[in-house]
């Protein structure tokens, strides 16, 4: 059997399982998101009109910003939660939620919680939010559309020799994408060596000596934003990199790259076209990320 087949099975186990599923089995009418991925997935389902609340991080689609705010998924605020009266609360499966999470199904309200740290883990949730709500051929389209573009994607790098890439979200400390999240999940798919796999940490703190060591061929660099002047200022003070060398030092935005959720099939188009853009030339970008190089 397919691997996202059995995901998608396990998917439809863990939402029967959860706690409060059988108590709300019919569809349900209002809905709390606690997370960003989960409030894209549920618009993209078609749920959009029965979600009431979300998490202060919800900035997409454009509808979720005037919801109501209900607190961080790392810190749900209970009382703004049932003060909505919803029937359905989805958030992701943290340990540092789940006091809250234990207080609303006390309190009564049916929880649904997912995990999209990894790819197999979004198309997991997507299929556990679908089968919740109602929306199983919603879900089951969205997962296909999802596929080609991986497949999509896949088909454009065949046979592409593997970069040396670092993926940095952050300067002040450098943090780098590491083993353990859907981003390096992508990477892989968008044949790169990820330099920052070594550890086992799944967002590294990374020395720039150690950069310089391991010579990536191409840096994601999340600081850079849409501003080329950052990556003048800061990476062409190193030419021995061969990413900066050759011209391979990109930013990225932030929407929808560090969004896990329905569009990481876009996302991944968006990473694999700045480290092999050889393999893209034919063809106009999907997105336009910001593909200026420190030069």
């Amino acid at each position: 059997m397919r691997p996202h087949l059995l995901a998608g099975l396990a998917a439809l186990l863990a939402a029967a399982c959860t706690p409060g599923f059988a108590r709300a089995a019919a569809a349900p009418a209002r809905i709390v998101s606690l997370a960003p991925s989960v409030t894209e997935t549920l618009f993209a389902l078609g749920e959009g009109g029965a979600v009431v609340g979300v998490s202060q991080y919800c900035d997409y689609p454009p509808a979720a910003v005037a919801l109501p705010k209900v607190g961080t998924f790392l810190t749900p605020n209970v009382e703004a939660i049932a003060a909505l009266r919803p029937d359905l609360v989805v958030g992701p499966s943290l340990s540092s939620s789940r006091r809250e999470v234990r207080a609303l199904e006390a309190m009564g309200f049916p929880t649904l919680t997912v995990d999209d740290t990894s790819l197999d883990g979004i198309e997991a949730s997507i299929a556990t939010i679908g089968a919740r709500t109602g929306h199983q051929r919603a879900a089951n389209d969205l997962l296909r559309g999802i596929r080609a573009q991986i497949d999509g994607v896949r088909a454009r790098l065949r046979g592409a020799r593997p970069r040396r890439v670092v993926m940095l979200v952050g300067h002040e400390p450098m943090v780098a994408v590491g083993r353990g999240t859907f981003l390096d999940d992508l990477l892989h798919l968008a044949r790169a060596e990820n330099i920052a796999d070594v550890s086992q940490q799944n967002w590294p703190r990374l020395s720039l000596e150690y950069i310089m060591a391991m010579r990536p061929d191409v840096i994601l660099d999340g600081a850079m934003g849409t501003d080329a002047d950052i990556p003048r200022a800061f990476w062409a003070r190193y030419p021995e990199i061969p990413a900066v060398r050759e011209h391979r030092v990109f930013g990225y935005p932030q929407d929808p790259t560090l969004h896990p959720g329905p569009r990481v099939g876009q996302a991944l188009e968006l990473i694999a076209r700045l480290i092999h853009p050889e393999a893209f030339a034919d063809t106009a970008a999907a997105t336009r990320p910001s593909e200026r190089a420190a030069r």
